[in-house]
């Protein structure tokens, strides 16, 4: 369910439940080459790794990396305007699509999430049983807060943190050997003539990785003193009118199944207080279930669970979390 506020009395915000709309598009978390994975020891092993490659890299932290504008900025070098591709490898989770988009089958479900990416240069290429080995591209975008593949195709650095980065070299017979995979959500293909591209790629997401775990317990830490102090009042913050400016136009993307757009605005609109509508946490942890970004969702629940634990919808709220550890675990 989506929360709605609205005002009552000129004063008063309230919380209204809405019916969930349905999700008709599932976006944006990945699985990489064939199927579910397994962790050996500290060294991730992706699907496949124990037949079609092996791990040769620990990704570390980079060398003269020493902000996130930095990490980007060689994220950005590494991937913008290259004049060798990348290639990225999308798994049987289902995640963007109903069907397998690995299948040569289902191109047609692939070319719709292709939509608006530059596609010069671009080429897919299968193995010999008409499955996707590499999608290759020449150029992605780097963001600020993700790497955009296309306008339907993102990677957010925020599901990094519970990410575990790995990176293998193939046995196979082809010239994009070198892979990072990250978990259950994406690959990254180099290559042969790449290996550092490759390594300084991987140590970057690395640094990324750490850096956001970092920042995230901070905040999560500084949230709960807030909530807190919110508990405490008798008299509850009201939601300024900027805030509701963007609230309302979340809400409006949210209808028309823009929910990564939707979700910035909500993150925009507790940028400027954190604690004056709680709803917002409750309405941003089920966008970011519905692609499939359970990590976020969990914790966005938490904090709404903070701010209102004693809200009519806190059981069902925490079984929702209940339910999203299950499906980290798949």
């Amino acid at each position: 369910m989506i929360k709605r506020f609205a005002e009552k009395k000129g004063t008063k915000i309230m919380y209204r439940m809405r019916g969930i709309f349905p999700f008709g598009l599932c976006v944006l978390i990945l699985v990489p080459f064939f199927g579910c994975a397994v962790k050996d020891g500290n060294i991730y092993t992706p699907p496949g790794a124990g037949t079609n490659g092996r791990a040769v890299y620990q990704p570390k932290a980079p060398p003269g990396i020493e902000t996130l504008a930095a990490a980007k900025a060689d994220l950005a070098r590494l991937l913008e305007n290259r004049g060798r591709p990348v290639g990225i490898t999308f798994g049987s989770g289902k995640y963007y699509s109903e069907r397998d988009l690995n299948l040569r089958a289902n191109l047609p479900e692939l070319d719709i999430l292709l939509k608006g990416v530059n596609l010069a240069g671009a080429s897919l290429t299968y193995d010999p049983n008409n499955r996707l080995r590499y999608f290759l591209l020449k150029s992605m975008t780097v963001l600020d807060d993700r790497i955009e593949i296309s306008p339907r195709i993102t990677f957010y650095y925020g599901d990094l943190i519970d990410c575990p980065i790995s990176f293998t070299t193939s046995k196979d017979k082809t010239p994009y050997i070198y892979t990072v995979h990250l978990r259950d959500q994406l690959s990254f293909h180099f290559h042969t003539g790449d290996l550092t591209d490759a390594q300084i790629f991987a140590d970057d997401l690395f640094f990324v990785r750490q850096t956001l775990k970092k920042q995230h317990d901070e905040r999560l830490t500084l949230f709960e003193s807030k909530a807190a102090e919110y508990r405490a009042l008798k008299v509850k913050p009201l939601v300024s009118e900027e805030q509701r400016e963007y609230i309302v136009q979340a809400n409006a993307l949210n209808h028309k199944k823009d929910y990564a757009g939707a979700l910035d605005l909500y993150l925009k609109a507790v940028e400027i207080d954190s604690i004056s509508y709680p709803g917002a946490y409750f309405n941003m942890a089920l966008l970011s279930a519905q692609v499939k970004r359970f990590d976020s969702a969990i914790t966005y629940m938490k904090q709404y669970l903070m701010l209102v634990p004693d809200a009519k919808d806190a059981r069902s709220a925490q079984d929702k979390i209940y339910e999203w550890k299950l499906m980290l675990k798949k």
